[in-house]
């Protein structure tokens, strides 16, 4: 009875040190396009600026006539 508490214990650690493990590493599993992207908007009496902000190389594009767009093919001013 002793030797079968001890083979519970030791596969029970095994298993807890093998979920530390895969639970440790998850994050670089998923893809960091999650909130890449930041809108911005002003409002100037009656004009709205909207800005894309881009987090990952802090490139800032104003959106005019620009909108519906890629952020590559937004020329920004």
């Amino acid at each position: 009875m002793i030797k079968d508490n001890k083979a519970s214990f030791i596969l029970l650690g095994i298993f807890l040190i093998l979920v530390f493990f895969l639970t440790l590493g998850a994050d670089t599993m998923r893809p960091q396009e999650t909130g890449r992207y930041r809108m911005s908007v002003s409002i100037r009496g009656n004009f709205t600026d909207i800005y894309v902000i881009d987090t990952v190389t802090g490139v800032v594009k104003y959106l005019g006539k620009d909108e519906g767009k890629p952020f590559d093919k937004v020329s920004g001013r």
